[in-house]
């Protein structure tokens, strides 16, 4: 049973027998179904090519980085940074808990990592769009979530500079939720990608916090803004995983 103030991690999809825990705080952005999904498509990654270097973008309480930088990261060293400066030393105090090394570092994005390229990149940073993600009980008060009408600023920014971190060889995982304008995201990808496909995609019924706001939610939907999808009586949305390779660095 997971104690209050904690997150039990443990993928049975993936075979694991022991969980990784840790210390949440409510300042801090706790792990989600999507921090599940993405951890699962870099460990298959990791398991199909190891990566020397990895950073965790939008860490968070450090879920991602605390797992990779155990036995499941195949032995790359692991950074993380969140532009929440508490969950930084959250991160930390996790990675020190659990026995592995993360560099943890608090800034906007890739700000905190000027002149530095990684092998791999898991972006977790916020995506859905407003005013869904707050009605949505996601982000708590003093979580900036700000991803605008559409909920891709972000992730908009985070695939233009993406290549400009990565190796030549470099992969950046990352996951577009159908509560935000995917092919706006998907297009960008493309653009400054030579690859990109999808890894892991799981669909969810609207929540018991959501399904109120299911006229508002239609109406996002009618305009292009999210993507729902019947499935019998239930209306659903989507998390999807995708590898983005190749990476077009305009700094080369």
């Amino acid at each position: 049973m997971t104690a209050p103030g904690e997150y039990v991690y443990r993928d049975k999809k993936l075979g694991d027998t022991t969980p990784v825990t840790l210390e949440t705080a409510p300042e801090v952005f706790s792990p989600t179904s999507t921090s599940v999904l993405l951890l699962r498509a870099a460990r298959r990654q990791l398991e199909l090519h190891a990566a020397q270097t990895v950073l965790d973008l939008g860490c968070g309480c450090g879920v991602v980085a605390v797992v990779l930088a155990g036995a499941n990261g195949r032995g790359a060293n692991v950074s993380a940074s969140d532009i929440s400066p508490a969950a930084a030393r959250l991160t930390s105090k996790n990675a020190a808990k659990n026995g592995v090394t993360v560099e943890s570092r608090s800034g906007s994005l890739f700000e905190p990592w000027a002149g530095r390229r990684f092998s791999l990149i898991v972006d977790d940073v916020a995506g859905v769009a407003e005013p869904i993600d707050r009605l949505s009980g996601w982000y708590p008060g003093n979580v900036p979530s700000e991803a605008g009408p559409d909920g891709t600023r972000w992730i908009l920014e985070i695939l233009r500079l993406a290549p400009d971190y990565l190796e030549p060889d470099g992969r950046l995982v990352f996951p577009v939720i159908t509560l935000a304008r995917e092919e706006t995201v998907l297009a960008r990808a493309r653009e400054r990608f030579g690859s990109v496909h999808l890894l892991e995609e799981q669909w969810y019924p609207l929540s018991e916090t959501l399904a109120p706001h299911l006229p508002l939610i239609e109406q996002m939907a009618a305009e292009g803004r999210v993507r729902l999808q019947r499935q019998g009586s239930r209306v659903c949305w989507a998390t999807m995983i995708y590898l983005a390779e190749e990476p077009v660095s305009t700094m080369r």
